[in-house]
């Protein structure tokens, strides 16, 4: 046998696989990605406007701002995780607050209207659970009509004023007290995120979910339920959202017709930019979503410290999510998760 046989014979060497490590994969991950954006907006707001930026004070503002994104985030993440796409979660907002204002002013217990509020909200989650998985329509097609719907069953139950004020003191102070100098209900916020990844990570209706979103073809030969995963996911969406709105008139003591709007914009980009994908399912994590919206609300608040106009803000968080795409390339994308 020749040289050049043997060389045409001889098998191929196996290509070298780097083995899994879990300080490699915790640092190389989607969730270190964004850490390390929050750390560096931090770094530049110690250096630009100095030790007020972490000074209490500050942090309680950017928490009260970011009570209902968090919570609406940590729960809409579950709908992305699972393949579906929930445009409807401001408007599901903007129609939560205007639900729960109204019934206020109708001298209904803050419980009672709670409770009806998110029962409301459950209901047309589960029309966009119908349409969706039950009729197998386009997720984006079926939830911006339910946004559209939304906004207008908002602005009836509104009125021609376009707001209803329902301040209510208890509620308003249950909402505002501060724990360790931070708001109260950031912090639920916070803990809210943490079990939902525990959720995600943890348990099995969590790997359900990614699998469905990741396959749901190949989890549906697993054995597992894919439709009643995504039903269930979508109406997690539509609670975090109906919670949202009740937060969001419980903090101002109003509801009006801009609140909500573009919420489910803010919602995803920040979710994108920590580690989420919009296009396919699977993949993110709630830890990674929340860091998300800490380096939008840090860089907002940088420019307003600096009285910078806030509209610069949409321009570095289109930045920021195109580097996230980026680096999710980079990374290998579907492969690499």
């Amino acid at each position: 046998m020749t040289d050049a046989t043997a060389s045409r014979t001889a098998p191929a060497p196996a290509p070298y696989i780097v083995p899994h490590h879990p300080l490699r994969d915790l640092l190389t991950g989607p969730v270190a990605s964004i850490a390390f954006t929050v750390i560096a907006v931090v770094a530049v707001g110690l250096i630009w406007v100095g030790p007020r930026f972490l000074a209490f004070g500050n942090i309680g503002i950017m928490g009260a701002f970011l009570i209902v994104p968090l919570v609406v985030g940590a729960c809409a993440g579950f709908a992305l995780l699972s393949g579906v796409v929930d445009l409807s979660i401001g408007s599901m907002v903007g129609f939560s607050s205007a639900l729960f204002a109204l019934l206020l002013t109708l001298s209904w217990n803050p419980w009672a209207a709670a409770a009806v509020t998110l029962a409301a909200c459950l209901g047309f989650g589960a029309i966009n659970a119908i349409a969706i998985v039950g009729f197998g329509a386009e997720a984006i097609a079926a939830t911006l009509g339910m946004l559209v719907a939304l906004r207008g069953i908002t602005w009836v139950l509104l009125g021609p004023q376009g707001a209803i004020f329902s301040f209510n003191p208890g509620l308003s102070d249950l909402v505002n007290q501060t724990l360790f100098g931070l708001p109260l209900f950031f912090l639920i916020a916070i803990v809210l995120t943490v079990i939902a990844a525990a959720v995600v990570t943890k348990t099995r209706f969590g790997r359900h979910v990614q699998a469905v979103g990741g396959d749901d073809k190949a989890a549906s030969r697993a054995g597992i339920p894919v439709k009643r995963i995504r039903v269930a996911a979508l109406l997690l969406s539509a609670f975090g959202a109906g919670l949202g709105g009740i937060f969001f008139t419980a903090q101002l003591g109003s509801a009006a017709r801009a609140t909500g709007f573009g919420l489910e914009f803010q919602v995803y980009a920040a979710l994108m930019i920590g580690g989420y994908s919009i296009l396919r399912g699977g993949v993110g994590n709630p830890i990674g979503g929340a860091l998300g919206l800490l380096a939008v609300a840090g860089v907002s608040n940088l420019l307003d410290l600096k009285a910078i106009s806030p509209y610069y803000v949409n321009i570095i968080v289109g930045l920021l999510l195109l580097a996230a795409v980026l680096l999710d390339r980079m990374r290998g994308g579907d492969a690499y998760e």
